[in-house]
């Protein structure tokens, strides 16, 4: 049995025998669907402690990351191996105190395929939940820190540094082992960018901060001894809200003899 569903009903009075279809899970050839009523979920809930119905909209959630997380092919499919799923889905319902439960698996025609899985789930949904299915709208994510910095520095003004620089402990001093720049270019004097994601721990950005001082340290003990002018080190960020990572880059303006200078992405092009 590989295309199948079930249907989500909630039981407002475990003394009586009405139940309400709040919601439909389903499955075509690994392809899993899951979606909830609020308005009847809302509904059925009326009357019920709040503790009870955080405990039931929690795993309502948790349900849908489960299906989406299938979805992108990060979790095996359990939940939708049948052999396992009507036992899954008794788990459930236990859990729930009896509240919600799970109809017993209907098998859908066997020739669906995968392509078919929206237009059946759509078809199911409306006519056993009574409303038409709308998909949630996926907020695309925007690139991460390190991708928009490498889109930034994808030009020809930055055709002349080395990307990824590495930093040998074998042949630089105060360097305990290898380390790496963003860019880096060397003429008449280095100049390098380290880039620091200030939405990491702050663990994390001290640690990547005290691993740049090193490298500031490094280079500027390479270029006197090789006769070089001082460098221009550039520590980039990105704006935060956040207080304690502001109350950390404000000391680190602040600070004498830094040794770096802290820039924003968009300010990279206008130091080279």
């Amino acid at each position: 049995m590989n295309c199948f569903f079930t249907l989500i009903y909630c039981v407002p009075n475990r003394f009586s025998e009405e139940r309400i279809a709040v919601g439909m899970l389903m499955n075509i050839e690994g392809v899993p669907f899951f979606a909830l009523s609020e308005r009847k979920l809302n509904f059925a809930l009326n009357g019920v402690s709040s503790e009870i119905k955080a405990a039931i909209r929690k795993g309502f959630y948790f349900l849908d990351w489960d299906v989406n997380k299938i979805r992108r092919g990060e979790e095996t499919l359990s939940l939708f191996d049948p052999p396992y799923a009507k036992k899954i889905l008794k788990e459930l319902v236990a859990k729930k105190k009896g509240l919600i439960q799970y109809a017993d698996l209907i098998e859908l025609n066997k020739d669906l395929k995968k392509s078919d899985a929206t237009r059946v789930f759509s078809a199911l949904y409306e006519k056993f939940i009574g409303e038409p299915y709308l998909p949630k709208e996926t907020k695309k994510k925007g690139p991460n820190f390190k991708t928009r910095i490498r889109q930034y520095t994808a030009t020809k003004k930055f055709a002349d540094f080395e990307k990824n620089f590495t930093l040998s402990a074998n042949e630089f001093p105060f360097i305990y082992k290898d380390m790496r720049v963003d860019l880096c270019r060397k003429n008449n004097f280095y100049t390098v960018f380290f880039a620091v994601d200030f939405s990491a721990s702050l663990q994390t950005i001290q640690g990547k901060i005290s691993q740049f001082r090193v490298i500031v340290q490094s280079l500027q003990q390479i270029s006197m001894n090789e006769g070089l002018s001082s460098g221009r080190y550039y520590l980039v960020y990105e704006s935060t809200i956040n207080n304690a990572r502001l109350d950390l880059i404000n000391r680190l303006k602040e600070e004498a003899n830094l040794g770096f200078t802290l820039i924003r992405i968009s300010e990279m092009g206008d130091k080279i």
